[in-house]
């Protein structure tokens, strides 16, 4: 007799359309380390009398589907449950799919091709020429072609997984400047690029003459507000200088942007146990509570918190066709991976851990007549976290005792690919400086409290950038 073996399990999951429906579609195969998903059922013993001592009855009166996922942090991993938390979509700047190649200068698509601007770098996917899935700057658009500088294309013939999307700009040479401030360009209008205040840049290519020549000005930068000729940046790298970037094609890469927002988003999970032909599927699956965790020595990580409607069991998938494979990207770790931590826009001194977390307060809809739940109820997007930090010095503490209000974000990537999670507004909810025996380290120790930001009209916000070179 088989035994089933944790090593064997798998977890997949699609998102469904109805609140715990499962859709006819493939189910997407998520990488994760932990999980603790069930169908817990309550009973309730008869409190009948009976003169022999005996319980005459058991009645199974509630039930609930809920657990954890927890994952490393990889790019692209957890995106399904991002959105999900934060009840919300990744926004592109400028993304299409289905797209042909029509000349040696041109990708050609059926609509929606203007969302494409000059001077935007693009970046091809899906395509079988190397040369088409390659980085191009963006010439002109129109809705039905988006024309690329050069003739670097092979014409090839559209296909659903052939795609472009905006992946960040350049500057003609000697166009784009460093001031005390931010970006400036004499030519590039940053308003026709599909930028947002809030969204984060990588500034630097990887080639000859791609970065400013002032190392500092190369790195990673937020924008605080957008003109035609200007950016203004804040968060920006340490010795930040003005630097007029005189015969260099300046680029910078963005990324998609996702903040907590409102649409109700749920999954059907299903949890395989591959050597016994076992399945479990849970349904209705929202995303209670999400923490990010970084620490010394660790990998990254995600959990997510579900709660949902109820369980089934089977002995096949409940997916539509084959699964879609999950991704290859590198875990990240707390060591070369996370690129920068900032408070306040400014570095904040050697960091031992950083959590982010974000309750969406869901509560369980109970119903006579119904085992499970029969909806989830939504509560407030309540954000917070901790920071702990040693103790060089006494600018947060007083920010601290001064209620001053702050931010948070840092840059997590591997393999050229990273999010960055910000919380654009942040008051210091609690605080201590630890130094509690001999021998030890004097560590900060901060809760944190985020608020709506007037800027970005978020909590919290995570960038996804699918490439960089800063």
């Amino acid at each position: 007799m088989t035994i089933g073996d944790t090593s064997r399990v798998a977890l997949r999951l699609v998102e469904e359309t109805s609140w715990g429906v499962t859709p006819a579609l493939p189910m997407r195969t998520l990488r994760a380390k932990q999980q603790s998903l069930d169908f817990n059922l309550r009973h309730v013993a008869s409190e009948e009398f009976r003169d022999d001592r005996q319980v005459a009855d058991v009645a199974r009166v509630d039930a609930g589907a809920a657990g954890t996922i927890g994952m490393e942090l990889s790019f692209g991993a957890p995106d399904p449950l991002f959105e999900a938390a934060l009840f919300g979509r990744f926004q592109a700047v400028a993304r299409l799919a289905g797209v042909a190649v029509g000349s040696t200068s041109a990708y050609g698509v059926d609509a929606g091709g203007d969302a494409f601007a000059a001077g935007q770098l693009l970046r091809g996917a899906g395509f079988a020429g190397a040369a088409n899935n390659g980085l191009h700057r963006v010439a002109a658009a129109t809705a039905t072609t988006v024309t690329v500088a050069g003739t670097p294309l092979g014409v090839e013939s559209a296909g659903d997984g052939k795609t472009i999307r905006a992946v960040g700009f350049e500057g003609t040479a000697g166009d784009i400047a460093a001031t005390a401030g931010g970006l400036a360009s004499a030519d590039l209008d940053f308003t026709t690029l599909g930028l947002r205040p809030g969204q984060w840049l990588a500034i630097g290519g990887s080639g000859a003459g791609q970065g400013f020549a002032t190392t500092a000005c190369n790195g990673w930068a937020r924008i605080a507000a957008i003109s035609a000729h200007a950016l203004a940046l804040d968060h920006r790298p340490d010795g930040w200088a003005a630097d007029d970037g005189a015969g260099r094609t300046i680029r910078a890469f963005f990324g998609d942007v996702l903040c907590n927002d409102i649409e109700e988003i749920s999954h059907s999970v299903e949890r395989v146990h591959a050597d016994i032909a076992q399945v479990l599927l849970f349904r209705g699956q929202m995303v209670r509570l999400m923490r990010l965790t970084l620490a010394t020595g660790r990998i990254l990580e995600a959990s997510f918190e579900l709660l949902g409607r109820d369980a089934l069991r089977g002995d096949a998938g409940f997916g539509t066709g084959a699964p879609i494979p999950a991704g290859i990207a590198p875990v990240m770790n707390a060591v070369g991976d996370v690129l920068l931590v900032r408070e306040g826009g400014g570095a904040v001194g050697v960091v031992r851990q950083v959590t982010v977390e974000l309750n969406n307060n869901l509560r369980e809809v109970k119903a006579v007549g119904a085992l499970g739940n029969v909806a989830i109820g939504v509560g407030d997007a309540a954000v917070g976290g901790a920071l702990e930090a040693y103790f060089q010095d006494g600018a947060l503490y007083d920010k601290y005792l001064a209620g001053t209000e702050t931010s948070l974000a840092f840059v997590a990537a591997a393999g050229g690919q990273g999010y960055v999670v910000t919380l654009p507004r942040v008051k210091l909810s609690g605080g201590r400086i630890e130094a509690g025996s001999r021998n030890a380290d004097c560590v900060l120790r901060f809760d944190l409290m985020g608020l709506r930001d007037p800027l970005t009209g978020c909590s919290i916000q995570i960038d996804r950038l699918p490439e960089f070179a800063a």
